[in-house]
């Protein structure tokens, strides 16, 4: 049978990676992707959450490369023997680059880091590459990191994470602390976080080990209950079918909690919720984290059909570009303010795919069109860009950007 050739975009989507892949140097020890040299601040650095992203649409076509984007974050994931934070053993920095800050490397950030995708990555780089050998090089390492977030980032200690920041000469205020919080959930400036305020995290002793926002976030919880799903496969390949047993339960736990306490039957949305109170905070208005539990399997029957109906509504998320990252209906939607209304395509593809994981395949084929179809130049000789106008499809922020280009790759057709 023949294949069917590859589209426009998909071709551009891989001269993009290709075009942004970085050598091992200086303190960078694997090749990585940058998420754009067309963009100075971005330049030469490897993020977390985008090379998750990276190495599953790298995989379809270079699945060494893939496992080298993954490697590239872990050759620095936090040691026990840490001499600057050991209470962060297993926690994977927010971005590399080049220098470190000992010898003036300003954007290598340690104050936070990056939603928990990994496991997702190495799960899809296995699928493409059947390594496991790869498997159970990682797996202990993202279990390492898995457990980081339980012990660093649940303020009750209720299972439950939040978003934070770290214990770091840079997270010295208030404020700088929820700038950190932001940074880690990867929504900068959501609308979620506007009234949120930031926790100390304290171990047995009374030590302060890290910051939580005073929210417990979907998003984030979502994503968590997805890392334990794929680490129960992981462990599986790796030859550790107790830990598989292990995760499959807590999955199951984080689940039920997610579809009691973050959903609310009034606005048929998923949402963050207040630490104390367990409150949706409903009143920040509906935003695409609501959409994660879709991707990640959270979500019963009943609630996917609601969030379906939100999503391919056009006065909420069924914009000319689909899936804005607020909805259009939010009192602080806007189209071209970052993480406040344009469309990310991973975000996009995490909706769409969430879609088609209920059965809504018509839906997720004609968003995933549309999205092809309107956002500007996609399907023509303009380079793929960091987000797009929901309501124009016009380009926004940082042209030739490799997580776009990545999830373009893997969009459901």
């Amino acid at each position: 049978m023949l294949r069917q050739p590859p589209a426009a975009e998909e071709v551009k989507a891989v001269q993009t990676l290709v075009t942004n892949w970085r050598g091992a140097a200086g303190r960078l020890r694997s090749d990585g992707i940058t998420p754009s040299i067309s963009y100075k601040w971005f330049t030469g650095g490897f993020w977390a959450w985008d090379s998750w992203k990276q190495a599953v649409g790298v995989a379809r076509f270079d699945a060494p490369l893939a496992k080298s984007v993954i490697r590239a974050m872990f050759d620095h994931q936090v040691r026990p023997d840490s001499p600057t934070r050991p209470q962060d053993a297993g926690m994977i920095l927010d971005v590399l680059f080049y220098n470190d800050p000992s010898t003036d490397g300003g954007n290598w950030n340690e104050r936070n880091t990056k939603p928990p995708l990994a496991a997702w990555a190495v799960w899809e780089v296995f699928g493409r590459s059947g390594d496991a050998a790869f498997v159970k090089e990682l797996y202990p390492k993202l279990v390492a990191y898995h457990e980081w977030w339980y012990r660093n980032r649940d303020h009750d200690r209720d299972g439950i994470a939040e978003y934070g920041a770290t214990v770091d000469p840079l997270n010295n205020t208030d404020e700088e602390r929820r700038a950190a919080m932001a940074w880690e959930s990867g929504m900068d400036n959501a609308p979620r976080f506007d009234a949120t305020r930031m926790l100390e995290n304290r171990d047995a002793s009374g030590k302060v080990v890290g910051y939580a926002a005073d929210q417990e976030s979907v998003d984030l919880n979502a994503y968590l209950k997805a890392e334990k799903d794929y680490l129960a496969k992981l462990a599986l390949v790796a030859g550790r079918p107790g830990d598989a047993a292990r995760w499959t339960r807590e999955s199951a736990t984080l689940s039920r909690f997610i579809q009691r306490h973050m959903y609310d039957s009034a606005t048929g949305f998923f949402y963050d919720i207040d630490l104390t109170t367990g409150r949706p905070l409903v009143e920040r208005g509906r935003a695409i984290e609501g959409a994660i539990p879709l991707w990640a399997g959270v979500a019963s029957r009943t609630q996917a059909a609601a969030v379906r109906d939100k999503l391919v509504d056009p006065a909420e998320f069924g914009t000319f570009v689909p899936m804005p990252t607020v909805s259009k209906s939010s009192p602080y939607f806007s189209a071209t303010a970052y993480w406040r209304g344009p469309v990310w395509l991973d975000q996009a593809y995490f909706a769409i795919t969430g879609l088609s994981r209920y059965g809504y395949r018509a839906d997720a084929s004609s968003a995933a069109e549309r999205l092809r179809s309107n956002a500007s130049g996609l399907r023509g000789d303009a380079p793929i860009h960091e987000n797009y106008n929901p309501l124009t499809g016009e380009r926004l922020n940082s042209s030739n950007f490799s997580w776009s280009a990545a999830l373009l790759l893997d969009l459901p057709h």
